[in-house]
């Protein structure tokens, strides 16, 4: 149950009403897809599991889900850089 309060400006708290947040009583379960047909290959795809392995064998990425392959590639840099820095130190010194 949740309650509201109203406070004055001397501190005083007056409730003003209350609220019932839903309470479930029970496991929140996901349905299934619903069957659609594959734009590539035109088989009917009936389940999740069926879903996920269509995917995976086209080397497809769902719309929404495809973050990690935006993240940014590592830079890797230019051969003979680190012994280039390694040089211009010691020459420094």
């Amino acid at each position: 149950m949740r309650r509201t309060w109203v406070y004055d400006d001397k501190g005083n708290a007056t409730e003003v009403g209350e609220a019932c947040a839903a309470e479930h009583k029970t496991a929140m379960v996901m349905g299934d897809i619903q069957p659609y047909r594959s734009m590539v290959t035109g088989e009917m795809i009936t389940s999740r599991s069926a879903h996920r392995e269509h995917l995976k064998a086209h080397r497809l990425v769902e719309v929404g889900n495809e973050t990690k392959h935006l993240t940014p590639k590592p830079k890797e840099l230019p051969p003979g850089l680190k012994q280039r820095i390694i040089e211009i130190a010691n020459s420094r010194l």
